[in-house]
């Protein structure tokens, strides 16, 4: 049996989102930007497909939908556009310490810019400490982001207390979440949550890759960050992607058909999947939230006296593909910063493996993954020159 379970990594393209984009790739392959017939009727699909978007997450206007080529571009425009924009009034940006790489590489290109940036600690359980939030503002804050949920322990961050403690600052503040993890998975509303700029990407719900969308709430002040020919949208210039965008929407559209039903069966499998490791596996701490408060598309657990990267190829050879390590560089074999970040020790950090579902996981796939861990743990397990498990 071939089981993934990387689905925070990237999702499997679906057969009704593959003929869409084919079809705008084969017969639908003008510009929108052409004075003829088929250029217009591109045109509509964008206007559209803007729509679309912009409904699914309650935004007052199509014209707040940018899109890109996935969640570390719109991440990109938002930091490095909202700082450059608006660095006559303050110089300072806040970040939690769970933020994606993509963030913490542009919170770091901002520092040599000379912008400061201050990176907020969360708990054991991966929240943002809101007490610490409140403290790190000051008058020459100009930015605060926060990711939409934990992607590697899964934790679902209190965005509308996030947004509340932005709004009731007595200057403007812009709050931005990369809810690459979030849209299409869970419901969200841009004006509960009270943010100003919201990142998506297209892949993380069984879309394309290379493609996602950012919203910029109407009144944002924002400086592009690339340059070229004025498009569909001059703050992102250069020909659109449109095969993708239009993948993009038929795969959200698909994501929200039964989004209810999906989530109620996720967390049904989640318990079920936490629970069997917790009673069958011996020595594992599960990193992260239970319940409600974690999205349930993940499930992270360390196990003590191994590697977590020894686990993962353990697994690979039975046919079950996971994470580990610290998430999109697992290659580095460094220790997980979001295991670090929860209060965890380098050793609970490297013998870290991420498990991620998605709508279609089933309950043979559980089972079937559960029964190699055990095999896979125990036979580590029994040649780690760590002895201390016996």
């Amino acid at each position: 049996m071939k089981v993934f379970l990387d689905n925070c990594r990237t999702t499997r393209v679906l057969p009704e989102v593959a003929a869409v984009v084919q079809q705008y790739m084969v017969d639908k392959f003008a510009r929108p930007d052409g004075l003829y017939e088929s250029a217009e009727e591109i045109y509509d699909d964008l206007v559209s497909a803007r729509e679309f978007f912009a409904k699914s997450i309650n935004a007052d206007s199509p014209e707040e939908i940018v899109f890109t080529s996935g969640a570390t571009e719109a991440n990109n425009l938002s930091l490095l556009g909202i700082a450059r924009a608006n660095k006559k009034n303050g110089n300072h940006i806040v970040i939690s310490a769970l933020e994606h790489g993509s963030i913490m590489s542009i919170a770091d290109a901002l520092k040599k810019e000379g912008f400061e940036v201050t990176v907020i600690p969360v708990d054991k359980e991966g929240f943002v400490k809101l007490d610490e939030l409140k403290k790190s503002i000051r008058p020459s804050t100009i930015m605060i982001s926060v990711i939409s949920v934990g992607h590697f322990v899964g934790s679902i961050m209190p965005l509308e207390e996030i947004g509340k403690i932005v709004k009731s600052q007595d200057h403007k503040i812009y709050f931005h979440t990369d809810a690459a993890e979030m849209y299409a998975k869970l419901p969200v509303d841009v004006k509960k949550i009270n943010c100003d700029l919201m990142s998506v990407s297209g892949h993380k719900f069984h879309g394309p890759k290379g493609v996602g969308f950012l919203y910029i709430k109407k009144g944002t002040k924002i400086q592009p960050v690339m340059y070229g020919a004025e498009s569909f949208d001059k703050r992102r210039p250069g020909g659109e992607n449109i095969p993708a965008i239009m993948g993009m929407k038929k795969a959200a559209e698909l994501s929200f058909l039964n989004m209810e039903k999906a989530l109620k069966e996720l967390r049904r499998l989640q318990e079920y999947f936490i629970n069997r490791v917790e009673r069958e596996i011996d020595h594992v701490i599960l990193n992260g939230p239970r319940g409600e408060t974690r999205t349930p598309y993940n499930v992270n657990f360390s196990f003590s006296f191994i590697e977590g990267e020894a686990i993962s190829l353990g697994l690979s050879m039975e046919g079950v593909e996971v994470a580990t390590g610290s998430a999109c560089a697992s290659e580095k074999l460094e220790p997980n910063y979001a295991i670090l970040a929860i209060g965890g020790d380098h050793e609970r950090a490297h013998g870290s493996i991420r498990f991620t579902f998605d709508r279609f996981t089933t309950q043979e796939q559980i089972d079937y993954t559960v029964e190699k861990l055990k095999s896979v743990v125990s036979w580590l397990r029994k040649i780690s020159p760590i002895k201390s498990h016996t």
